[in-house]
């Protein structure tokens, strides 16, 4: 298994790895900083760099262990030094924290769940269900988000026993009934004490680092459900 270093370190720019497997158009590390596409997130990219030579990393995707997808596939065995397309990463380490906090906020102040998210860089959405937003009452999000951001609020990550996150964890906040039962540890990103959700993603360690939250607009996308498009800036 690949060792997820990112899972630990979100602020991981570089790395040391070696080349555990190859084939045609891919590599798999014996550990990687690269995030694998899921969630909701895209991948990182980057490169890598070993004896003078560089492949470029387009994708990095999780079929039972990290594929890298490249250009250039270095030889079997080889020592390589990884480098992230920091920029792309830390906006979608913003974006992703501004994804918890926005979800938390139409539960508490609507009642609704979150569906489904896909996380960018420049702008992202969230879906939510059962939600009938008005421009009231998506401006009313944008300011109470706002207004916890301006708080600076610890964004703490920490593992739990399978048992004890499934306790804690409010079943508006996030759908875990897919959860494989061979996951016996949740990954938790923690708001404070505002909010609490397993997640594999990668995030800021505090909400000064988002900015403001603007929402752009809503999107119908079927009964009782709606898509909040925002930014930062």
């Amino acid at each position: 298994m690949t060792e997820l270093l990112h899972m630990k370190d979100c602020y991981l720019r570089d790395f040391r790895a070696k080349v555990v497997r190859t084939g045609e158009n891919f590599v798999v590390l014996d550990r990687t900083a690269f995030y694998p596409e899921g969630g909701g997130q895209e991948s990182d990219t980057g490169y890598l760099e070993w004896n003078g030579q560089k492949s470029v990393v387009t994708r990095a995707e999780k079929k039972g262990e990290i594929v890298h997808r490249v250009d250039k596939v270095p030889p079997l065995g080889t020592e390589v030094t990884g480098h992230l397309d920091w920029d792309q990463r830390y906006a979608r380490m913003r974006m992703h924290t501004a994804q918890h906090l926005v979800s938390l906020m139409t539960m508490n102040l609507f009642g609704v769940t979150t569906v489904g998210n896909q996380i960018h860089g420049d702008k992202s959405r969230i879906d939510f269900h059962p939600a009938d937003f008005s421009e009231k009452d998506l401006k009313r999000i944008e300011e109470e988000s706002n207004r916890i951001i301006e708080r600076g609020l610890e964004v703490k990550i920490y593992e739990l026993p399978r048992e004890e996150a499934l306790e804690k964890v409010d079943r508006r906040r996030c759908d875990l009934s897919r959860l494989p039962a061979s996951v016996q540890k949740l990954r938790i990103v923690e708001i404070d004490s505002l909010d609490f959700c397993p997640c594999a993603g990668t995030h800021v360690k505090n909400l000064k680092e988002l900015g403001r939250i603007r929402i752009l607009e809503k999107i119908n996308k079927g009964k009782d459900k709606q898509r909040i498009v925002y930014t930062l800036v």
